[in-house]
């Protein structure tokens, strides 16, 4: 099959998976009812919609620090935090962390193409654990919260399975380190000189040079590791404010917040689940109403929150990612 064909195959596979993807969330939409997600838009208004944008873009603006700091050589902070929103926008619509071979395309302008995939690389690694703790911890804060302020819609046998969850989520995490310590972008390019490809010992010395600096990353540079760990902990605590934010403006003031961060924690766990589904729009409203229900909660409240949540994340990113029209004053050497 020729490559166009196959482009235009892709093409068409990810038209009708968006198309999918509106189908199932405009049947979730018609099971809660229009005039029901209709009222609570109304709730939240625009006041509330504008704390909410404004919460989005610290949590993002706390992960394009962290970015920021990930990377072997800083410069142009505007254009980080611009590509990191294109990146969030992409993350936000097409599956399977397709943002970040935006973000590296972007931040190559001002980073360079080796040091943009390293950066991006070891901003995720630190991310699969930062987010793994931050989800562990507001469990954990939960049950700390009812204990002191008990809440009778809090669901202790939940909260087990949760904390169970919680630790399983830490697996990506494993999973990456597996791979960076066994070299696996040296052993990569290594693969393309067995199957024939020629002149390729150039991208094999910059692979192991680069598997050596992902590996060693913690160790050399202990402050910038610090700084993106703390930073992308953070910006999950800043998402957890959005969260409970967002559901007491859409009237669902009835939560309270040991509750809050159970469900908070529980709807990102699900995500890991998700993210193995080829869509995005309608699959994350879907996880919120089951989470929702999982909780003893009425599912609809969960739909509608992610629902209010997906449209203030693609209007806070759109808003972040025109700061990419702010030029770099200086380009790096492409490496």
């Amino acid at each position: 099959m020729e490559a166009k064909t196959k482009a235009k195959l892709k093409n068409l596979l990810r038209i009708l998976l968006f198309i999918t993807s509106l189908v199932i969330l405009f049947f979730l939409l018609k099971g809660i009812g229009f005039d029901k997600v209709k009222e609570v838009f109304v709730k939240v208004g625009i006041g509330g919609m504008i704390f909410l944008i404004c919460c989005e873009c610290m949590e993002n603006g706390s992960d394009a620090l962290a970015l920021y700091f990930a990377l072997p050589k800083r410069k142009n902070f505007i254009r980080i935090f611009a590509s990191n929103g294109l990146g969030s926008l992409a993350n936000y619509l097409i599956p399977w962390e397709f943002g970040e071979l935006v973000k590296v395309g972007l931040i190559k302008e001002v980073a360079g193409s080796a040091n943009s995939i390293k950066g991006v690389v070891l901003w995720n690694y630190i991310f699969k654990l930062s987010k793994g703790c931050a989800l562990f911890s507001m469990a954990l804060l939960s049950l700390l919260l009812h204990l002191l302020m008990p809440d009778e819609s809090y669901r202790m046998d939940k909260f087990w399975i949760i904390i169970l969850c919680s630790l399983i989520g830490f697996l990506p995490y494993f999973g990456m380190m597996i791979l960076i310590n066994s070299n696996i972008s040296e052993k990569a390019v290594k693969l393309l000189k067995y199957l024939g490809k020629k002149n390729v010992d150039e991208l094999v010395a910059k692979a192991a040079a680069m598997d050596r600096d992902l590996k060693l990353f913690k160790k050399e540079r202990s402050d910038d590791y610090k700084k993106v760990f703390w930073l992308q902990f953070f910006a999950r605590y800043v998402s957890l404010v959005t969260f409970s934010a967002c559901t007491y403006f859409a009237g669902f003031d009835g939560y309270v917040i040991s509750t809050l961060a159970i469900l908070h924690c529980a709807r990102n766990l699900g995500n890991y689940i998700s993210a193995l589904v080829p869509m995005k729009i309608g699959v994350g409203e879907g996880m919120g109403y089951i989470i929702f229900a999982f909780m003893g909660l009425p599912g609809a409240d969960g739909g509608l929150v992610t629902f209010i949540l997906r449209i203030n994340a693609i209007i806070a990113m759109a808003l972040v990612s025109c700061l990419i029209i702010v030029k770099p004053k200086e380009k790096n050497d492409k490496i």
